[in-house]
């Protein structure tokens, strides 16, 4: 019975430690929703790196933590998301590409 609780407590741990690394990416992305940041590169590298830290440890701990397909679907999307923000920055472009209708003006 105690063993059955000690894994319990481990299990518990490991979920809070994905809170804690969502915490983290949501906090490290925060200043990029502003306007100009120095290091602007440098910002949006961090924030894809804690992401994929997160995405990574959510697929680790998927059944322990009972993480649900859909919430696995949205990191994911976080992930790719940030990923492609990182990408178009560094590479002098907007975060996200303008609508065709302001394009076509």
């Amino acid at each position: 019975m105690i063993a059955l609780a000690g894994f319990g407590g481990a299990a518990h741990a490991e979920c809070l430690e994905l809170t804690r690394l969502r915490s983290e990416a949501v906090e490290v992305s925060k200043p990029m929703n502003g306007g100009f940041v120095p290091g602007r590169c440098d910002a949006y590298i961090r924030a894809s790196l804690a992401w994929s830290a997160v995405r990574a440890y959510a697929y680790d701990h998927q059944e322990t933590c009972e993480i649900s397909s859909r919430s696995l679907g949205e990191i994911e999307k976080l992930h790719r998301d940030s990923v492609a923000a990182r990408n178009n920055v560094c590479a002098g472009r907007p975060v996200r590409a303008f609508p065709a209708d302001i394009i076509l003006r």
